[in-house]
C-alpha cells in the first residue's frame, strides 16, 4: 500500500535538501581539496534531488499524492 505525501511535506523536504546543500558548500570552503570536491558533488546531488521533488510537488494535481507517483532516481 502506498503512503500518501502532501505537497507541503514535499516542499519541506525540498527546503531541507537545499539547506543541507548550502551547509555542504560552506563546509567545502574550509576543507582540503579531496574533501572539497566530494562536498561540492554532494551539494550538487542534493540540489538535483530538491529540484526533482519540487517539480513533483508542482505538477501534483491534488495536495496529497501516493509515494509511488514520485519520480525516483536509481
Amino acid at each position: 500500500m502506498d503512503k500518501l505525501v502532501s505537497k507541503e511535506t514535499l516542499l519541506r523536504q525540498v527546503d531541507g535538501l537545499r539547506d543541507i546543500a548550502r551547509r555542504a558548500r560552506r563546509l567545502a570552503e574550509i576543507v582540503d581539496e579531496p574533501e572539497q570536491t566530494r562536498l561540492i558533488q554532494c551539494a550538487d546531488d542534493f540540489e538535483e534531488s530538491a529540484k526533482r521533488i519540487e517539480g513533483d510537488a508542482a505538477s501534483a494535481k491534488t495536495s496529497v499524492m501516493p509515494t509511488s507517483a514520485l519520480g525516483s532516481k536509481s
